[in-house]
């Protein structure tokens, strides 16, 4: 309509673009010279592994949250192994509406996608959701204030294993090997987010006793980040190569721009298939883990298509069978699948709120309310204008 225009005018930020074209352009070429430089360090303390707990554990090491090493040579590359004949997969995803305060009512929603693969069975994978609503004071207005988004988050993750390990231990007979897959690290950080302490304290009790009954029941699970920007190996290299002393031939660029080189970028020398050595999650972030016997490890894997991080306890970390079949299965998952976990694109498919879902769960939400006599619910003023401003735009 004449004298309406763009509500995002791209032609102002066209120097910005061109800019921001440049700056990534600039990160990238930086990555590609640091990378050698630190490959050389991580062949050089390949065999260090204790000097660099020690590091890891120093005020300076914890302060960055370094990784840890394991027992492994931190360069090693171990090919896939051999996939069982017959395995369970089972993996869970969730996502959420956020509670909205213009509109019709105060509420959230948590909705769990969940699937069962039984790779060699000839069997149709058994998908399912479970959806739950979120309405009464305690839930939406804890501690007095309206429930934050990190709160929310958190109460999703939680949702995720707890529903993954009622479904994993449901399905386990003994006879053929399982695990449980989530999407995203397996590390549940909580001192970082706007959560009151004692719900803090409820929700990492709640998952560290799935983690509890995990290992009990004798199923590995493991957590999988695709495309992950994480550096903490890159950071511990970064300390150990200002504390101990500089091999010959390897210079020092590392220090100032640590920043643009990630792990990712470091295990680039993977091939298909293999993974990395085992490292122990940074220690600030672990430390309740690690209290309750659930330290969280993690390895790079090439999946065929990019580097991806997996996460798991220490439990699974230091059993050599459940280790195997952790990356056999993910592996192979990622191989049928472009890269990602077959059964984690399932559940997700399973957990995705559409917006029609939406628009037809608040339509029933205000029939509910109307039913018992309550006035027709309405969006607040403010949701009302935008909603015809939007309108309007669209046509």
């Amino acid at each position: 309509m004449p004298g309406e225009r763009m509500a995002l005018e791209l032609s102002k930020v066209i120097g910005q673009i061109h800019e921001m074209g440049q700056e990534l352009a600039a990160r990238a070429r930086q990555e590609r010279t640091l990378s050698p430089t630190a490959r050389d360090w991580l062949r050089h303390f390949a065999h260090r592994q204790e000097e660099l707990r020690q590091i890891a554990t120093s005020e300076e090491g914890r302060r960055v949250r370094c990784a840890s090493p394991g027992d492994e040579p931190l360069d090693m590359a171990r090919p896939a192994p051999t996939m069982p004949e017959r395995i369970t997969l089972v993996a869970a995803d969730g996502s959420q509406i956020y509670p909205d305060r213009h509109g019709i009512a105060l509420y959230y929603v948590i909705n769990i996608g969940t699937i069962v693969f039984r790779h060699g069975s000839q069997r149709a994978p058994e998908v399912a959701t479970n959806p739950r609503l979120f309405y009464t004071d305690d839930q939406v207005f804890p501690g007095g204030e309206l429930v934050s988004g990190d709160l929310v988050s958190a109460e999703r993750t939680l949702a995720e294993i707890q529903v993954l390990t009622d479904l994993a231990l449901s399905v386990s007979d003994g006879d053929v090997p399982c695990i449980a897959l989530m999407d995203g690290p397996l590390l549940i950080w909580l001192q970082r987010t706007n959560v009151p302490q004692e719900r803090q304290a409820r929700i990492l009790h709640d998952y560290l006793t799935c983690l509890r009954r995990l290992r009990s029941g004798g199923l590995p699970i493991a957590g999988f980040v695709s495309r992950p920007f994480s550096a903490e190996v890159i950071a511990l290299l970064n300390v150990a190569h200002r504390l101990l002393e500089a091999p010959s031939g390897i210079g020092r660029p590392l220090e100032a721009k640590v920043r643009n080189v990630t792990d990712r970028a470091l295990f680039r020398f993977l091939q298909p298939g293999e993974r990395s050595a085992l490292f122990v999650r940074g220690t600030a972030a672990n430390e309740d883990f690690q209290a309750h016997g659930h330290t969280i490890y993690f390895f790079y894997l090439n999946t065929g298509a990019d580097l991806a991080r997996v996460e798991v306890p220490v439990w699974v970390a230091h059993h050599a069978e459940w280790l195997d079949l952790v990356h056999a299965a993910i592996y192979d998952q990622c191989r049928i699948n472009n890269g990602y976990p077959y059964v984690l694109t399932r559940a997700d498919e399973q957990a995705v709120i559409l917006g029609e879902e939406r628009e037809a769960l608040e339509a029933m939400i205000g029939r509910a309310m109307a039913s018992h006599g309550l006035p027709l619910p309405e969006f607040s003023r403010k949701a009302q204008q935008k909603q015809k401003a939007r309108w309007r735009k669209r046509r």
